[in-house]
């Protein structure tokens, strides 16, 4: 079965000092449009191993 990220984004798995701010640097993507993928991360207590959904741009 096809997850949603799986199939409108991508899984990145949170390294040590990153941040969404980074993240969304690293994939040309809003910081509001990761917290929009998911709702059930906390975005002040990203931890290390923490997987989050990354949403393609439409048309990329």
């Amino acid at each position: 079965m096809q997850t949603a990220c799986s199939k409108y984004g991508i899984i990145h798995t949170v390294e040590e000092g990153e941040t969404l701010y980074l993240i969304g640097k690293m994939y040309h993507v809003k910081v509001s449009s990761i917290i929009y993928a998911n709702p059930h991360i906390g975005i002040y207590d990203l931890q290390p191993g923490d997987q989050i959904c990354i949403p393609k741009l439409c048309g990329a």
